[in-house]
């Protein structure tokens, strides 16, 4: 995948905007942290998120993801229900709810014994702790929560600092594996596509060459 992504699309009458790739990895942090509001289904539909999605369909390892994620939304109900349907499904996935199928969105749930609040919590405080940064205490999540490591990606990403290839790196060793437990267990597709979307950009992050960071910048 490549940043920032096409700016054309076929039926566009106006160019699709290009989509920096650090606002990728921020939107996708939002979207595992909690259920979408029904403003947030109504954005996805029409207006200037529609268009980054339209334009992120256009790249080969994003579109399929995309296409799956944007079907959830576009029912023809109102979306207000469409979010209460996510809410359900964001509580079933995430937090427990859905019993043996449930996901964990957390690194160590799926990394080492499978046991929670494990080494990559540690791990991942201190690399926060490298960017002067710390999980918010409203948050109530350990730092090895999917949305709090997406969210340091795209900082990360955003300033095209080098650390980005060790937190790739960690995504790489269990984002596949949530993915393909989001595809199997969302009945909506929402999630899944999500984790699809975030699968392959995993995988083109993965392969990037390091650059050196230039501090003065």
């Amino acid at each position: 995948m490549t940043a920032p992504l096409p700016t054309t699309g076929p039926g566009s009458a106006a160019p699709l905007p290009a989509v920096p790739e650090a606002e990728v990895w921020a939107w996708l942090a939002g979207l595992f942290t909690a259920a979408p509001s029904p403003e947030a289904i109504a954005a996805m539909r029409r207006g200037p998120l529609a268009d980054a999605l339209a334009a992120l369909a256009l790249d080969p390892d994003l579109g399929p993801g995309i296409a799956r994620l944007r079907a959830a939304t576009a029912t023809g109900e109102d979306p207000a229900t469409v979010a209460v349907r996510l809410a359900v499904t964001f509580g079933r996935l995430f937090l427990g709810i859905g019993g043996p199928e449930t996901v964990p969105p957390y690194e160590s749930a799926h990394t080492g014994s499978g046991r929670l609040f494990q080494a990559p919590v540690g791990e991942m405080e201190r690399l926060m702790a490298a960017h002067d940064l710390a999980v918010a205490a409203d948050l109530h999540e350990p730092a090895d929560h999917l949305g709090i490591e997406l969210a340091l990606m795209a900082r990360l990403v955003a300033a095209d600092h080098p650390d980005r290839a060790e937190l790739a790196a960690r995504l790489a060793a269990w984002v596949p594996r949530f993915s393909r437990l989001c595809v199997a267990h969302d009945p909506t597709g929402y999630f899944g596509g999500a984790a699809e979307v975030l699968a392959a950009l995993v995988a083109c992050e993965a392969e990037r060459p390091i650059a050196a960071f230039d501090e003065t910048k």
